[in-house]
């Protein structure tokens, strides 16, 4: 059945609009993510806006945001750092978002907050499984999430009606909000996320010492004009609204946050047990999605995919040295391909990636 099933793959498969249309989108996606190790909380979290615990006060910063596009691209306006916590059963996040002007205006759950001024959080907790999370919040703490089935580049939905269960969130105001007449410094978002809302289909509840997830976070930042009574979203000379500022802790190169294998990786590390990213995987996994990168922009131009890495060096020569490290194995079809990519060192390290965006490690 699984033979069958490949072959009607082959044959049939529905085109998405993902591809990379060129080299200079490729080279821009070539950025290293972030990484970033979450350490157990001390103490109880009370989720109430503010880092006051001994706990929060250990927890190291994220550097600060940059632009989506990444470093070519102008400094934010505004500074924006997250640090988190975690215990068995939760995730703890703590945002904080240099502001002068607090603003929010939605106040119903599950309305697009990203119309506002906002904080966004996207997750992944199964680096295995296309399955991930996203969670906006504004300066009113109304909060929208959402399960995304894959991206929306390969055909996913998004499933509004689910629900991160139990979440707790809470934010505070250093100033007012929605008063053009002062001058504010900060808000912030802080939130206590249970294991039990993110991992399903039998993946268990709880964290586990050196888990690793994906990750990433976004600020939304429109620009406004004030008056002595009210904001107003900036407009240009044809009266169209001035398209909002990404910033983000982990730049995907583009402006798109769904694309999850540009995401930034956390590691849920105790003082005990405390082992390192795996080095060797994050490689692996940049040189497999490379490869899907140049296949499309391949295809593009050729009208077909290539069938050798020898092909895709015609567009990008570095391409060609990866197989100092990697066999790289492709089986193609007309309109579809699957290409193997096992590590020369470590064999049992390898991945298997399609023309769907389907990737299996």
């Amino acid at each position: 059945m699984r033979i069958i099933a490949f072959i009607l793959a082959f044959i049939s498969y529905p085109t998405f609009t993902f591809a990379q249309r060129n080299l200079n989108e490729f080279l821009q996606l070539q950025s290293r993510p972030e990484t970033y190790y979450v350490h157990p909380a001390t103490d109880a979290i009370t989720i109430d806006g503010k880092d006051d615990e001994a706990s929060w006060s250990k927890a190291p910063w994220t550097d600060s945001f940059k632009d989506i596009e990444g470093l070519n691209k102008p400094v934010p306006t505004f500074k924006t750092q997250v640090k988190m916590l975690w215990d068995k059963e939760n995730l703890y996040l703590f945002a904080k978002l240099q502001e002068p002007h607090i603003k929010g205006y939605l106040r119903q759950k599950d309305t697009i907050i990203y119309h506002d001024n906002d904080f966004e959080i996207f997750l992944k907790p199964n680096l295995f499984s296309p399955e991930y999370i996203e969670i906006e919040i504004n300066a009113l703490n109304t909060v929208m999430d959402l399960l995304m089935t894959k991206p929306y580049r390969f055909g996913g939905r998004a499933n509004l009606n689910w629900d991160t269960k139990d979440i707790e969130t809470a934010v505070y105001h250093a100033g007012s909000i929605n008063n053009p007449q002062d001058k504010d410094e900060f808000w912030t978002v802080e939130m206590k996320i249970p294991v039990k809302s993110l991992k399903y289909f039998g993946e268990g509840n709880q964290i586990k010492v050196n888990e690793t997830w994906k990750i990433n976070f976004s600020r939304v930042q429109w620009h406004y004009d004030n008056t002595e009574t009210t904001y107003s979203k900036r407009k240009d000379n044809t009266g169209k609204t001035l398209a909002e500022e990404n910033w983000v802790w982990s730049p995907i190169g583009l402006v798109n946050m769904h694309y999850p294998e540009r995401w930034g990786h956390i590691k849920f590390v105790d003082d005990a047990n405390h082992q390192p990213i795996d080095q060797q995987f994050l490689a692996l996994e940049k040189v497999t999605w490379n490869i899907f990168y140049l296949q499309q922009i391949y295809r593009n131009d050729k009208k077909r995919y290539a069938t050798s890495i020898q092909e895709l060096s015609k567009l990008y020569p570095e391409i060609i040295n990866e197989q100092k490290n990697y066999e790289i194995v492709f089986s193609n079809s007309i309109n579809f391909y699957r290409i193997e990519i096992k590590s020369k060192a470590q064999p049992t390290l390898k991945t298997t990636i399609d023309s769907q965006g389907n990737i299996y490690f």
